[in-house]
């Protein structure tokens, strides 16, 4: 799963430390995080790239939607 995420640096700060820590989940495979970058255009929003992998390949969102 790759995540884009967008806001103010103190956004973008607490998202890298909510993922960062995500990655040491037993059922996450892996989770990288970048550091942010400037939005182009903009003086204060800056964005996130995330890619996670769970071990048995299916999100958990995916099994929210499909469990009756």
């Amino acid at each position: 799963m790759k995540i884009r995420i967008m806001g103010t640096s103190e956004e973008c700060a607490v998202a890298q430390a909510f993922y960062s820590e995500l990655g040491n989940e037993p059922g996450v495979k892996f989770c990288t995080v970048s550091n942010p970058y400037p939005n182009r255009g903009s003086v204060n929003q800056y964005r996130v790239y995330v890619e996670i992998e769970y071990k048995d390949g299916e999100t958990p969102l995916m099994r929210a939607l499909q469990s009756p």
